[in-house]
């Protein structure tokens, strides 16, 4: 089971630093984060030299970052708010090279994967889609079952705001409503053959989450990894 963490910090130099320390997923965040194009494509290359696979968070609804992501050499794409079978499949298509989608041929990856990257492609790259929105919930089972959609990536806060719920973690987790939905999730995409996946807060939540029956499971982020151990160790420091 694949073991990732999130990229915020727009430098390659982290990049390679999280792929030298063994996670296996490196997705960096262009939705949420201040990552450009050309540094993506330094960091998603400076993580696969490690042997980590780096994934892309595309922005929500805009089905030509994702062909653009996998071209600039992403082992897989993270795609926000797939709300619809409509935005669903529009994402697959980009995502995959005919006949099963309409991704055009171009950028350097033969240099990177090999000349046959065309043909190992569909099968080598990942499409998670998120499940973050209770319309999207309700729409799983016909999500989970396109071609082209190789998985699920959970989003635990949007998908609780959308049911009326509390932002705050440890009100959701506990609430009903969300626990229901999450199963469906994981259950629909089991189902389907495909992997779900989910971000995690703790070892024990990983724990949790691993038995639940998710099968790609990421652990917060590199700026979590520096506030966390920067703020302890300063308190610890001030102690003394």
């Amino acid at each position: 089971m694949p073991i990732g963490i999130w990229q915020s910090i727009p430098h390659p130099m982290i990049s390679r630093y999280l792929g030298q320390m063994g996670w296996d997923w490196i997705i960096l965040d262009l939705q949420h984060g201040s990552i450009n194009w050309e540094t993506a494509y330094e960091c998603i290359h400076a993580a696969r030299t490690t042997g980590a696979r780096a994934l892309v968070r595309t922005s929500v609804g805009n089905s030509g970052e994702v062909e653009k992501a996998l071209d600039l050499g992403a082992g897989g794409v993270v795609v926000p708010m797939v709300n619809t079978l409509a935005t669903a499949t529009a994402v697959a298509h980009a995502a995959k090279y005919p006949p099963m989608g309409v991704r055009s041929l171009g950028g350097d990856n033969f240099l990177h994967y090999g000349a046959d990257y065309f043909e190992k492609a569909n099968d080598d790259t990942l499409l998670l889609v998120q499940i973050e929105h209770i319309d999207a919930v309700n729409q799983a089972e016909t999500i989970m079952s396109l071609p082209g959609v190789d998985g699920c990536f959970v989003g635990p806060v949007d998908l609780a705001i959308s049911l009326g719920i509390s932002r705050h973690r440890e009100t959701y987790e506990q609430h009903p409503d969300y626990q229901s939905a999450l199963q469906k999730v994981i259950d629909t995409t089991l189902a389907a053959g495909k992997m779900p996946c989910c971000n995690t807060y703790s070892p024990d939540d990983f724990a949790a989450q691993k038995n639940a029956g998710f099968q790609g499971i990421t652990m917060k982020s590199d700026l979590d990894l520096l506030l966390d151990r920067g703020t302890n160790l300063l308190a610890m420091l001030k102690e003394i």
